[in-house]
């Protein structure tokens, strides 16, 4: 894929966090723009496109105030419209709750889908002690779903227990959610021995029904483990059993026979519809000698 061709993009500061960390796992294969009310979640990152929506002109949030926040997206649309119109895969992250990421990410969306890009987005859904901000996440979430090809909905109840176990930062999403856009990046960004690209994504997404991406990482000694890793998710409760459709790649290093990835990759198929279609990509990198990682995206849940 050329240049500029994929645009991760994090909204308010939780996303912007995402984002920013995401992005360093796949510098030379994504641009970055970060679009945020309060300029501390710019600070470090000099390699990011940034969009100051200064809502009430004190350089902070806007608050819970989403309508706010899309209206200034709207106005600020001129400065970030030639990221849009070179990119061809749009990956939205944010958290939902506050008034930027609940506001300006589904009017982020929009503009996106307008500009034809295909819109992959990650919503962080607030912890069920937060009744207002998960009042003002469930009124953003179904604008989001519907501007976006996929939207994946990330528990932080589910994100914090992940944190516990791995004795990181929930709010930075744990090394899932880095883990996860990193995947999806590399997969379609390098030519493998099998090669996917966004016209396999198109295939895949364009069904009715939910649709997620899940990765999962092992051994080669171990490969079922990659599958098994896979299917325990921490960032949501949706199960890809009888999925209709589904993407995968499976990346390891020169040691990856093609016992390894027939193991991966019947494991995993072996739970969807008997009449899943399944497009499938596999890759060989240096750095990845010894392991194994499983990225697919499933539809039609």
């Amino acid at each position: 894929m050329d240049e500029g061709s994929i645009l991760i993009v994090g909204v308010g500061g939780v996303g912007c966090t995402w984002a920013e960390r995401a992005h360093s796992k796949c510098r030379e294969l994504a641009d970055l723009l970060l679009i945020d009310a309060d300029e501390d979640s710019f600070a470090g990152v000099p390699a990011a496109h940034c969009l100051h929506l200064d809502a009430g002109g004190d350089g902070r949030g806007t608050a819970a105030l989403p309508a706010l926040a899309a209206h200034r997206l709207r106005d600020g649309f001129n400065s970030i419209s030639p990221l849009l119109e070179q990119a061809e895969l749009v990956i939205i992250m944010t958290g939902l709750g506050g008034g930027m990421g609940s506001g300006a990410s589904s009017e982020l969306a929009t503009l996106a889908k307008e500009a034809d890009c295909l819109v992959l987005s990650i919503a962080g859904l607030p912890f069920a002690e937060q009744p207002l901000r998960s009042s003002i996440a469930e009124a953003a979430l179904p604008a989001l779903e519907y501007n976006s090809h996929v939207c994946i909905r990330v528990s932080m109840e589910r994100l914090a227990w992940q944190a516990r176990y791995r004795e990181t930062d929930w709010r930075a999403g744990s090394g899932w959610i880095e883990e996860l856009v990193e995947g999806l990046v590399t997969t379609l960004a390098r030519v493998g021995k099998i090669n996917l690209d966004l016209m396999d994504l198109r295939a895949v997404i364009n069904r009715p029904g939910n649709a997620t991406l899940i990765v999962g990482t092992g051994t080669t000694e171990k490969p079922e483990q990659v599958v098994s890793k896979a299917r325990r998710s921490p960032l949501s409760d949706l199960s890809v059993d009888g999925a209709k459709g589904c993407m995968i790649q499976v990346e390891g290093g020169p040691d990856m026979t093609l016992a390894h990835l027939n193991d991966v990759t019947e494991a995993f198929v072996s739970t969807l519809d008997p009449d899943c279609q399944v497009i499938l990509g596999a890759r060989a990198s240096d750095e990845m000698v010894g392991r194994i990682r499983l990225v697919a995206v499933v539809s039609g849940l």
